[in-house]
């Protein structure tokens, strides 16, 4: 019986030594012994992918939160390009809108200078000779056609400003010139004359013989003689002049 289980055992021992030493199964042996050691290479290549794409997606993710930054800023930015944009058309309309006002007051103020020139050329010739002169060179600068004239509203303001000026100083102070007139038989005698403003004059001679009044008109001073004034407007001279004691004088003449 123990004999028969040795048998038995031999038997299978060179049973499974003849399967191991056949050809077929070393190839199978072979086969899975590659298929293990690629198995095996398998899982480390997929082990370092991983890692390498977990370390790639952080920079990934880092670089996804610098991007959404740069764009809430660059939004931000658009927004306020945006804001300074329609606060720009915004003033550019009130600035158009200024403009146009004050083309159209400008237009107005040319209107009142053309007007006003115009007006200056006829007051020339209602003031007194003496003033007349003193003004000329500011007459002779306003415009020739004020309507066509293409000076700068001040250029045209400022003669317009100094004769009104000087008209009106003129206008409060009593004037006393010198002067001539001519009388009968072409003769030319030497005359005081007192400019009482812009409403009268009279004039007398140096030897108190001739005497006068004149008083403005459209075409300018009339003059019309009357030698009983001439003591009366001598004796108002001499005491504009301070030669005579102050008194009063009575000159028969409206004033205007």
């Amino acid at each position: 019986m123990i004999s028969l289980k040795i048998r038995l055992m031999m038997i299978s021992a060179a049973g499974i030594s003849a399967v191991l030493a056949a050809p077929s199964f070393a190839s199978l042996l072979d086969d899975t012994t590659n298929t293990l050691e690629q198995w095996v290479e398998t899982e480390r290549q997929i082990s370092q992918f991983q890692a390498e794409w977990e370390t790639e997606k952080a920079s990934i993710e880092n670089l996804i939160a610098i991007y959404k930054e740069e764009i809430e800023s660059l939004a931000g930015i658009i927004e306020a390009a945006e804001s300074d944009t329609s606060a720009a058309e915004n003033r550019r309309a009130e600035l158009l809108e200024q403009d146009e006002a004050v083309k159209a007051l400008e237009a107005q103020l040319v209107d009142a200078l053309v007007e006003t020139e115009i007006n200056m050329k006829s007051l020339e010739a209602t003031l007194p000779p003496p003033l007349q002169e003193e003004l000329s060179p500011l007459f002779k600068s306003l415009p020739e056609d004020p309507a066509s004239s293409k000076l700068a509203i001040g250029q045209r303001i400022q003669p317009i400003v100094a004769i009104l000026t000087q008209v009106q100083k003129f206008n409060q102070v009593v004037t006393v010139v010198e002067g001539f007139r001519e009388f009968e038989a072409g003769s030319t005698v030497q005359t005081e004359m007192v400019y009482f403003g812009l409403g009268a004059a009279f004039y007398v001679d140096q030897a108190n013989e001739h005497a006068g009044v004149a008083t403005p008109g459209p075409d300018g001073w009339t003059w019309r003689d009357d030698n009983s004034l001439a003591s009366t407007v001598r004796a108002f001279i001499d005491i504009y002049r301070g030669t005579q004691q102050a008194r009063y004088i009575e000159i028969p003449v409206s004033v205007n």
